[in-house]
């Protein structure tokens, strides 16, 4: 596959180690392309300080992992209006429908764990990972 625009959820679930992030580390390895929207990062370094049972340290180190992984997270002033406009009609969060605007964007299928979002992409016209 050339290009996939990956959600936080996704991220999440690869650098917490949840069930099923082998499967992330691989799809991850075989994509030529991995792009996200640049907040990325704010939204999984969050995830993981709501994790409290994850101790400090780790939580630093992870934080560290996670800024420092290779994504695509360039500008994406050209899509802010088109994520406005999905977020709007489909009743999602401004960063969920950026996800969307992006992907139909790069003609690239939008891999996400997040039901109402992936929904909301079908309906826009975008296609999932492994759908």
């Amino acid at each position: 596959m050339d290009k996939l625009v990956v959600d936080a959820s996704v991220l999440c679930a690869f650098f917490l180690a949840e069930e099923g992030s082998e499967d992330v580390e691989e799809v991850l390895n075989a994509v030529s392309e991995i792009h996200a929207p640049s907040f990325w990062k704010f939204e999984a370094a969050n995830a993981v300080w709501r994790r409290r049972d994850i101790p400090e340290k780790i939580g630093e180190a992870l934080i560290e992992r996670l800024w420092k992984f290779k994504i695509n997270d360039g500008d994406f002033i050209k899509g802010a209006n088109y994520a406005f406009i999905i977020g709007r009609k489909h009743n999602i969060p401004f960063y969920d429908s950026s996800y969307i605007a992006l992907a139909k964007s790069l003609n690239a299928p939008l891999w996400t764990l997040d039901k109402v979002q992936a929904a909301a992409a079908l309906k826009s016209g975008v296609s999932l990972w492994g759908k």
